[in-house]
């Protein structure tokens, strides 16, 4: 039965805590956020696997597509995590050949590293987290513009933990007395999706920015520097949650994509928009080929554990125990807003340096329209409804 995308917070076999333990120094790119290490422009030949495009369907020989002429070469930044699968299956599955296109990537630790080559017309798309990605339009409106959804958290994707002897036992511990020191919580990257999501769901148990200090701690390294007491809690995603868990029995204080964080939007694909204006029928055919492998990992995650290993340098008994949120069909403009939000709102009262917009973002205007066709959306990748 698939799973459909959602965390579980399953256990792994005891093997599996071998092999993470031998991997780990090495997937660092397994980063949601800005932490990883970047390695130079690649063009991925996917080796082949058994069921990932489908019941009796072959990866696609670029020889055998129907394209006529040379294929066209995208430049496609991205950050080798999960968030990238779908594009990942497009490939193997030969869609982008399919389209007549050929796809060139790019490791990038964070979105931001991608506003360079989305500037000088060198990156055409890049893998965008939406809180980089708005605080970019914040700051320099106009350079890209979404167009598809990639990843969403789900429960038990995103959680802030503590040593299992830890004296820290629920959120109100967090409350600062005002005097003495404050607690530490680890993140990846200041200004985030972790310490956005940590500010909300702290603000419902009564505690806010002000009583806890954010110290930068790269996800990696996240499980040693909670257990070594480096930082009191520290905000995990997969696998460093699976491998805190079972290396050092660490505990859950809070699932931070609940209540008002559920189905977090993390991460959509954004165009350089002086290059889509001007091809846009190379973005309608990178839509089209995107969407089509997007369809896959919703249907069922076992397709997004299965590519993995190809790109990631997980083996495959630690990328079968991971545990996964879903990947949206639609770039749903509703859900979206909630990020810019909740961005806006978690920005009042701070210092200019600490705040994550300075003016509400309409996500509506980031979305990439073909021109001279404003009101239209190009594909159905777009929703303007509910969460489908």
């Amino acid at each position: 039965m698939p799973h459909h995308g959602r965390c579980t917070g399953r256990s792994a076999p005891l093997s599996v805590w071998t092999s993470m333990k031998r991997t780990l120094s090495v997937i660092l790119a397994l980063c949601v956020l800005a932490v990883g290490c970047a390695s130079p422009s690649t063009t991925t030949t996917t080796p082949k696997s058994t069921g990932i495009c489908g019941p009796n369907t072959a990866p696609t020989s670029l020889a055998t597509t129907g394209a006529t002429g040379e294929l066209i070469t995208l430049q496609v930044a991205i950050i080798s995590i999960p968030d990238v699968a779908p594009a990942k299956i497009a490939e193997h599955c030969g869609y982008f050949a399919e389209e007549g296109l050929k796809i060139r990537w790019t490791e990038i630790r964070g979105s931001s590293d991608a506003v360079p080559g989305l500037e000088s017309g060198d990156t055409h798309v890049a893998l965008w987290n939406y809180v980089t990605g708005y605080a970019i339009e914040d700051r320099r409106p106009g350079l890209a513009r979404l167009i598809a959804d990639a990843y969403q958290a789900e429960n038990n994707c995103f959680l802030l933990m503590v040593a299992k002897d830890s004296p820290i036992q629920s959120l109100a511990d967090l409350k600062w007395n005002g005097t003495g020191r404050k607690i530490t919580i680890g993140v990846g990257t200041f200004k985030s999706v972790a310490t956005l999501t940590a500010e909300s769901t702290l603000r419902i148990a009564g505690v806010t920015a002000a009583d806890i200090k954010f110290v930068q701690v790269p996800l990696p390294q996240m499980a040693a520097a909670v257990q070594n007491r480096r930082v009191d809690v520290g905000w995990m995603t997969e696998p460093f949650i699976t491998f805190f868990k079972g290396e050092y029995g660490g505990r859950v204080l809070a699932d931070v994509a609940t209540s008002g964080t559920s189905q977090w939007p993390v991460a959509g694909w954004a165009v350089s928009t002086k290059w889509a204006n001007a091809h846009p029928d190379l973005v309608l055919r990178f839509q089209r080929a995107l969407a089509r492998g997007q369809e896959l990992a919703a249907r069922d995650d076992s397709t997004v554990k299965k590519i993995l290993p190809s790109y990631t340098h997980i083996e495959a008994a630690t990328a079968n125990s991971i545990a996964l949120g879903s990947f949206p069909t639609t770039l749903n403009t509703t859900r979206l807003q909630r990020v810019a939000d909740a961005m806006l709102d978690f920005s009042k009262g701070k210092a200019d340096a600490d705040q994550y917009l300075t003016k509400r973002i309409n996500v509506t205007d980031l979305l990439w329209q073909t021109p001279n066709s404003p009101s239209t959306s190009p594909t159905a990748l777009i929703s303007s409804g509910v969460t489908p």
